[in-house]
């Protein structure tokens, strides 16, 4: 065989593996999204925001590694390449693995969430980041500059990761909660189920947990609802939130038995799934309305469009002042993206 002929099927053979790793990966990051939250492939859905970007980043660094293989001649690069598909690869493997060990981190907790949480959600965003990476060196070679170009596609990959918040937080301000009255279905138990907040020092409610509180007695009382399900784990020294938020709500003379408790989700994803395996199973449920600040509603809808569960929502009367809720909506934005590319 000439030696021509050999170096571009060799060129070929190194796109084709690559391209593979690359399908793998997005087949193992789809398994990994609706096994995380006890969901089968079955529920995929093509139209879902973050698969829809999992898949669009797929195709770009595929179709980047098909015009690298075929334009670039004589300074093909296959160890390049080779590595950073098998560093992709690892990467989400230890991100994976990462989700079914207990990491070696202390039970502490950082902007409300679990140090381990956080350490998780890093790791598969370090998966992330290097994906941006390949795409940026593979296409910057395409479109020639050879100079600084892991330093380019390093910077062109942390601006990419700010666009994508910038949009996530123009996403999250242009999604308006629905709060119009809903009619309670007849015979039936129409639930107010309220997403746990923070819980402040001497267990008492911090002013979100309170205000989703008030909502969802509101909701109560006016007979949109009939019971009120609260939900919400516990930092190590409080009561849960769940518990919390029961012993504010008795001082609003409520009929206690009319509230069912649950204490054992600790983050919005876990309260989503605890509403579609617990709640919507249960016999004669009617409406299912999810009470939160309206900051965080959007965040919920994407949750529950990934379960593809169908419920309403009411938005609590909290006020933030402008700094407030610009760190509640950035914060959001972050959790947003997250749990779009890696259902976290």
């Amino acid at each position: 065989m000439p030696a021509k002929s050999k170096k571009i099927r060799n060129k070929g053979l190194v796109a084709a593996a690559v391209i593979l790793i690359l399908l793998c990966d997005l087949i193992f990051l789809f398994y990994i999204k609706y096994e995380n939250q006890g969901l089968e492939l079955s529920d995929f859905s093509l139209f879902y925001i973050g698969n829809i970007l999992n898949i669009l980043f797929t195709v770009a660094a595929i179709l980047g590694v098909i015009l690298y293989s075929i334009k670039v001649k004589n300074e093909f690069n296959a160890a390049l390449l080779i590595s950073f598909s098998v560093i992709l690869s690892l990467l989400l493997l230890f991100a994976y693995i990462s989700t079914k060990i207990s990491l070696p981190l202390p039970n502490d907790y950082l902007l409300d969430h679990p140090l381990k949480k956080i350490a998780i959600g890093f790791l598969f965003s370090l998966y992330q980041y290097f994906q941006f990476l390949f795409i940026g060196i593979v296409w910057f070679y395409l479109l020639g500059g050879k100079e600084l170009i892991y330093l380019r596609a390093v910077v062109n990959s942390a601006a990419l990761v700010m666009v994508l918040l910038f949009l996530a937080f123009i996403y999250i301000n242009l999604k308006k909660t629905n709060n119009k009255k809903i009619s309670p279905v007849k015979n039936a138990t129409n639930v107010a189920i309220v997403l746990g907040a923070a819980v402040w020092s001497h267990n008492s409610p911090s002013p979100s947990l309170a205000a989703r509180a008030d909502k969802a007695v509101e909701l109560l009382k006016n007979g949109e609802v009939n019971k009120i399900q609260l939900t919400g784990s516990n930092a190590p020294g409080e009561l849960s939130e769940a518990e919390v938020a029961f012993n504010y709500i008795k001082s609003e003379n409520v009929d206690t038995s009319k509230i069912w408790l649950e204490d054992k989700t600790v983050s919005t994803a876990e309260q989503v799934r605890f509403i579609k395996d617990q709640i919507l199973t249960k016999k004669k449920i009617g409406n299912v309305i999810i009470v939160s600040d309206s900051y965080h509603l959007t965040r919920v809808r994407e949750m529950c469009r990934f379960y593809k569960i169908k419920i309403g929502m009411a938005a609590s009367d909290l006020k933030l002042n402008f700094q407030h809720n610009l760190y509640y909506k950035m914060k959001e934005s972050i959790g947003l993206l997250v749990f779009w590319f890696f259902a976290l």
